[in-house]
């Protein structure tokens, strides 16, 4: 089952959706993003282009999930 794990991100007023990884990618499961879905944002955000911006929240999705600011 593809599990998605999924990052809101905001920068002052802006805020947007980026999926992190999936099982696809790093074999994670259900239970594992949402017990360390934070740990994993914080290693993606401190290594990419998203340092400066704030994790507001995460979701863990069943699924291939589209980001809403890419749909």
């Amino acid at each position: 089952m593809l599990v998605t794990l999924v990052a809101i991100l905001c920068n002052g007023q802006l805020c947007l959706e980026k999926v992190v990884t999936t099982s696809e990618q790093s074999g994670i499961t259900m239970s594992d993003c949402t017990v360390h879905g934070q740990i994993g944002i914080a290693d993606w955000m401190a290594k990419g282009p998203y340092h400066e911006w704030k994790l507001q929240r995460y979701k863990c999705v069943l699924g291939k999930y589209v980001p809403k600011n890419e749909a």
